[in-house]
Formats: C-alpha cells, structure tokens, sequence
C-alpha cells in the first residue's frame, strides 16, 4: 500500500493513467447500448447534456474563464493537454493557446471533473 500512496502523491496523472489501462484490458467493455451519463452543478451552473464529453468540454472553457492554463495541468495532465492546436483526435480549443481531448473515457472525463473541483474547493452536485 505504501508504493501506491508514494505513486499517488508524486506521480498521480501517470498513476491514474496505468490504471485506466489496465481498467480498459481487464474489465468487459460496455455494449453500444450501454451509455455513461454524468450530469452535474457546479458554481450555480448545470452540465445536464447526455454525452459526457459535452458536459467536460463546457464544464473545462467555464472554469478556464477565470483560472490559467497552469492550474489545469496539476488536474488534468499533460497528455490530454495542450497549448498549441496539434493533430489529436477530437482537439477542441478551450481558449487561445489551451486545447483539451475529448479523446478519453468518460471516467477519465469524470476525474478530471472531480480533480479541479476538489483543487479549486468548489462543491459538486451530482444530478
């Protein structure tokens, strides 16, 4: 257990990262039928679409309105960032000089979601 903690505290987007991996390889993959719904306030403001992606995308340009680039990088990680427009799967620009993925699961979506609400001390309400 210490290894994980030390893992955790040092290195947590690598460690979520390897997870999500061995997640994605071990546990049965949902049918096309099956979706992940994630609704969601925060700050006063519903994210209620039904598609994951749309609710993070918003969620992540509103919050970039009033905090910087640097602050997403200790909750996000670098992998699923960028300050330049690259050739990524599903880039969408945030702001000038701050693009985000939306090429990732949606729980990856979701901790991403949870990590900047519990740095920044904001509550989230699960609809």
């Amino acid at each position: 257990m210490n290894k994980i903690n030390l893992l955790l505290e040092k290195y947590p987007n690598e460690f979520y990262e390897l997870v999500d991996k061995l997640y994605s390889e071990k546990v049965p993959k949902k049918t096309k039928n099956s979706k992940l719904i994630f609704k969601f306030k925060v700050l006063g403001k519903t994210y209620d679409s039904n598609v994951v992606t749309k609710n993070y995308m918003a969620f992540i340009s509103d919050i970039a309105k009033i905090h910087p680039y640097e602050m997403f990088e200790k909750c996000i990680g670098k992998c699923y960032m960028s300050r330049e427009e690259k050739p990524i799967k599903q880039l969408h620009k945030i702001t000038d000089g701050f693009y985000v993925t939306g090429y990732s699961s949606s729980e990856v979506k979701i901790r991403h979601i949870k990590n900047i609400c519990d740095l920044l001390g904001i509550e989230l309400k699960y609809l």
